[in-house]
């Protein structure tokens, strides 16, 4: 994550980088890598900084998480807009959603999937993550958007959860993890899949 500084006032700046080495650290070495003193050593803030912005740990972990998802949600949300705006096809839309998945770090993956992992302990983060999966899979999402179909929201878990196997996958195995492959799935599942089935039993 680049430096803060410049963009934010000096109180917002710390803050700002307090997140963003609490980010590095849970990519390193997970949530249990974070402690206030590892994050000020990293962040290069005086020792007591970051309890001073975030008072618990879990507090610092909780925003963290809400600030990326928010930043990714938005970047995917622009995504989408542009989609429709160029009228792309659904091979283009797919290579642009790819585009988009490897300029990510996979760091900002790493802190998505350990807040899935710990969401049912911590009630605060239990609310962020449902936020971000209603994201993702809400009607008109970004993967169905790329699909363009109109009766495919349905869907939108279906894709998403490939995406997000991908993104653990290539946590794993950063060396094998192809995004030819991903392509090649996501525009077999968006022509395969049938319209909603809801709507066909409703009949």
């Amino acid at each position: 994550m680049s430096s803060p500084k410049g963009r934010y006032a000096p109180g917002e700046a710390r803050r700002a980088e307090i997140l963003a080495a609490t980010v590095d650290l849970i990519y390193e070495s997970g949530i249990s890598g974070v402690t206030h003193r590892n994050v000020a050593k990293r962040a290069g803030v005086s020792p007591s900084a970051p309890s001073y912005f975030f008072p618990s740990i879990d507090d610092l972990f909780v925003e963290a998480f809400r600030t990326i998802m928010n930043n990714m949600i938005a970047s995917l949300v622009a995504l989408s807009e542009r989609i429709e705006r160029e009228n792309m096809s659904r091979e283009e839309a797919v290579d642009a959603y790819i585009d988009h998945a490897v300029k990510a770090a996979p760091k900002y993956d790493k802190l998505q999937f350990e807040a899935y992992l710990f969401a049912d302990q911590k009630p605060a983060l239990r609310e962020e993550v449902e936020k971000a999966l209603a994201a993702t899979h809400r009607p008109g999402s970004t993967l169905v958007t790329a699909s363009r179909r109109k009766d495919l929201d349905w869907a939108a878990p279906i894709l998403t959860a490939l995406t997000d196997g991908f993104g653990l996958y290539r946590l794993a195995s950063p060396n094998h993890a192809q995004f030819q492959g991903l392509k090649i799935g996501l525009l077999a599942l968006m022509e395969a899949l049938p319209g909603d089935p809801t709507s066909a039993s409703d009949r």
